[in-house]
């Protein structure tokens, strides 16, 4: 037995003379309008749902690298995103022009060679000399012997002496070390002039050299600074410095190599 006639008859039972419409229809068509509003109701939630839906993967695919999916558990395709096009640095350029080695005179112990007018210079196994006469006249004899106690032999030095006129200045002496200069350079005021190396048989651990310079400017006495003289330097065959001796320019200040050529 249906709900709405047990209903009924349980109604007819408490007045069984009561007149007007039988209630089962009535209730039946109740029954029947409450279900069709539930239906509706669920109709919508389901519409809402899938519009819902929709938004979010809507919303989902628009977003960047780097940022996380709006719905718990919703699948997330990143947007790649081009990385920059590195810029190349361009490498400073080489403005000075590489110095050549240092000519080499292989000469004969005690063989003289000129420097430069009236300048002569020799070299033996041992020891170096030189001599001047720019004028006619004889300056004198000047050697000295590498092996003397007075001179540094145990890592690379360098020795200077020097005659200067109104012609010309000349550097002339010597170098010690083990390893043999590729080049030995004379700077004044910057500008660089590379030396001449002078050798012999017998030679160990050391050899001559000379440069012939311009005239160098006098130092004013009144201003009690040292005489202009140019630096002078000794280089491997990498341009790397092996020992220095620092000059002096017309202003007083030192005339300084640079470490690498």
């Amino acid at each position: 037995m249906s709900f709405e006639h047990r209903l009924g008859e349980l109604l007819k039972d408490q007045d069984p003379y009561a007149t007007g419409p039988d209630p089962v229809p009535i209730i039946a068509a109740a029954r029947r309008r409450r279900a069709r509003r539930r239906a509706g109701t669920a109709a919508v939630a389901v519409a809402v749902a899938l519009v819902c839906g929709a938004t979010a993967v809507t919303a989902g695919s628009a977003r960047h690298v780097g940022q996380v999916a709006g719905e718990a558990g919703a699948a997330f395709s990143p947007v790649a995103v081009p990385s920059p096009t590195p810029t190349a640095t361009p490498s400073p350029t080489a403005t000075a022009t590489p110095l050549p080695l240092s000519p080499v005179r292989q000469v004969g112990p005690g063989q003289r060679i000129e420097m430069a007018a009236g300048a002569r210079m020799w070299v033996s196994p041992f020891e170096k000399c030189d001599n001047y006469q720019p004028d006619g006249s004889d300056s004198g004899t000047d050697c000295r012997d590498v092996r003397s106690d007075n001179l540094e032999h145990d890592r690379p030095a360098l020795y200077a002496q020097s005659h200067g006129d109104r012609d010309r200045f000349i550097v002339a002496s010597f170098y010690l070390g083990p390893v043999a200069p590729a080049r030995i350079v004379a700077f004044t005021g910057g500008r660089a002039t590379v030396a001449t190396l002078v050798s012999t048989v017998g030679m160990q651990r050391w050899i001559g050299y000379y440069v012939v310079l311009p005239p160098l400017p006098e130092a004013d006495p009144a201003a009690h600074r040292r005489p202009v003289s140019p630096a002078i330097a000794a280089y491997d065959s990498e341009g790397r410095l092996l020992a220095e001796l620092p000059g002096t320019t017309a202003d007083g200040a030192d005339e300084r190599a640079p470490q690498q050529l």
